[in-house]
C-alpha cells in the first residue's frame, strides 16, 4: 500500500502544480490585457445559501446590505457556498456520523470537493469585474487556502469577519496544530485582501498585525424590523430569554447553577430560542426551561416576548472576538439585558445600569437577574434606553454608506 499511497500523493501534487501553472498563465494574460472599464459591481461570497441553511453571519454581515448597496449605486451579485459552509454541523450529517462514521467522512470529503468546484466557478464568473466582498473564509478547513486562488481572478477583495475565527472555539477538541493553522489561514487572508472589515476592535487589532487597511463596522440590524412590541399583555411569569445558535449553548450552560439558584428566589421562565439540539445540550438548566426552535419568521416576536435578555460569556480568546449581537437584538426590541463584561459587550451596551446590567461570577448573575425581575419599572427604563442606543448606533442604514465607500475604495486600489 505504501507505493500506491506515494503514487497517489505524487499525482495530487502534480495536479496542484498544473493547476497553479494554469492559474498563473491566466493571471499573466489578464494583467497584460487592457483594464476593463470600472463598473460599480460588488460580488458577495457568503458562507450559506440565502434561502436554505442561512447563517446569521451571512445574513447580518452581507445579505441585509444588498438592497441598501443597490440604492447607493453598487450592483450586487451573491455567490453562496454550495453546499453550505458548515454542512457537517447539520443534524442529518451528525446522525449519519454517529451511525456510519466512515461513510459520513466520505460524504464530507465529497462535500468539501463540491464546495471547491463551485467556488472556482464563482471565481471565473467575477474575474476582473468590480470588487469582491469575502464574508469570512471560504471553507471550514484549517488548512484550506482556496482564498489564494481568488486573488488570481480578482485582486480587489474586501475581507469581512465577525468572530475570532483565527482561534478554535473552547468547546471544540483539537491540538495546537489546528490553532496554528487557523491563525496562519486568517492572517494570510488579511494580508492578501485589499481591505479588511472587522466587527469590533479586538478583531481589528488582529487584522492590523497583517495589513494596514482595516475598518471597524459593528454587526447591525434593521431597527424598523427589530423594535419593541406595540402591545404586550402582562405575563403571569416574567421571561428570561436567550437566543443564539447551538454552538454558543456552552456559555449558557456555564451559568446553569446561577439560574437554578435564581429559581429559588424568583418565579420566571427561562426561554431558549435556538436551532434544534439533543436534550443533553440543555442539561443543568432550571426546570422552568422552555425550548423554542429558531425560525427566521417570528424571530422578532420571540425576542419581544422576553422581559430580560441574557448574554453570558467566558473570558477566553473566542469570546473576546464576539460582536455582542445578542445584546443589539435585545436593545433594539426594548429588552434590558444582563451580560458578561467580556469582549465587545461593554462597548455595545454602554455603562452598567444604562441599558442593562453586567454580571461577572455566579453570585453576580443571580443578583443582577433578580434585581431586574423584581423591578418592572426599571426593566422598562433600561429597555427604552437600549432602544435609543440601538437606533442611534446599530441601525444598518447608518453603516451602509461606510461599507459602500470601503468597497469602492478597494475597487480603485
Amino acid at each position: 500500500m505504501r507505493p500506491l499511497a506515494r503514487a497517489l500523493a505524487a499525482a495530487r501534487f502534480g495536479c496542484d502544480v498544473l493547476r497553479a501553472t494554469a492559474l498563473g498563465v491566466t493571471a499573466s494574460r489578464r494583467a497584460a490585457a487592457p483594464p476593463p472599464p470600472a463598473v460599480d459591481e460588488a460580488h458577495l461570497l457568503v458562507e450559506a445559501d440565502p434561502v436554505h441553511g442561512l447563517s446569521p453571519a451571512a445574513r447580518y454581515r452581507a445579505l441585509q446590505y444588498v438592497p441598501l448597496l443597490e440604492e447607493l449605486g453598487l450592483h450586487c451579485t451573491v455567490y453562496p457556498s454550495r453546499p453550505g459552509k458548515y454542512f457537517t454541523a447539520t443534524d442529518a450529517w451528525q446522525r449519519r456520523y454517529r451511525r456510519w462514521p466512515r461513510l459520513a467522512m466520505l460524504q464530507a470529503h465529497a462535500g468539501f470537493w463540491e464546495q471547491r468546484r463551485h467556488r472556482r466557478a464563482d471565481f471565473r464568473a467575477l474575474a476582473g469585474r468590480g470588487v469582491v466582498l469575502l464574508q469570512r473564509d471560504l471553507q471550514a478547513l484549517p488548512a484550506s487556502r482556496l482564498e489564494h486562488e481568488l486573488l488570481l481572478y480578482n485582486r480587489h477583495v474586501v475581507f469581512d469577519f465577525d468572530d475570532a475565527i483565527f482561534v478554535q472555539p473552547p468547546w471544540n477538541e483539537g491540538g495546537g496544530g489546528i490553532d496554528a493553522a487557523l491563525h496562519d489561514k486568517i492572517a494570510g487572508i488579511c494580508a492578501l485582501a485589499t481591505s479588511v472589515i472587522a466587527a469590533n476592535d479586538h478583531l481589528a487589532a488582529f487584522a492590523r498585525r497583517h495589513t494596514a487597511s482595516v475598518h471597524v463596522v459593528p454587526t447591525t440590524l434593521c431597527t424598523d424590523e427589530f423594535r419593541p412590541a406595540a402591545e404586550r399583555p402582562p405575563a403571569a411569569r416574567p421571561v428570561v430569554g436567550w437566543v443564539g445558535t447551538s454552538g454558543n449553548l456552552h456559555y449558557l450552560r456555564r451559568i446553569g447553577p446561577s439560574l437554578r439558584r435564581l429559581a429559588e428566589r424568583c418565579d420566571f421562565v427561562l426561554r431558549v430560542v435556538c436551532n434544534r439540539v439533543p436534550p443533553d445540550q440543555l442539561a443543568g438548566l432550571p426546570d422552568s426551561l422552555e425550548f423554542v426552535e429558531w425560525r427566521q419568521d417570528g424571530e422578532v416576536e420571540r425576542i419581544q416576548q422576553f422581559d430580560v435578555g441574557i448574554m453570558p460569556l467566558d473570558d477566553d480568546a473566542w469570546a473576546a472576538g464576539k460582536a455582542a449581537f445578542k445584546m443589539v437584538q435585545y436593545m433594539a426590541c426594548g429588552v434590558p439585558f444582563v451580560a458578561s463584561p467580556v469582549g465587545a459587550n461593554p462597548a455595545t451596551g454602554g455603562a452598567d445600569g444604562e441599558c442593562g446590567l453586567y454580571a461577572d461570577g455566579d453570585g453576580a448573575w443571580c443578583d443582577a437577574l433578580a434585581a431586574l425581575l423584581q423591578d418592572p419599572a426599571r426593566r422598562r427604563r433600561l429597555g427604552a434606553n437600549g432602544r435609543t442606543r440601538a437606533v442611534q448606533r446599530f441601525d444598518r442604514r447608518h453603516h451602509a454608506p461606510t461599507i459602500a465607500r470601503i468597497l469602492r475604495d478597494a475597487r480603485h486600489r
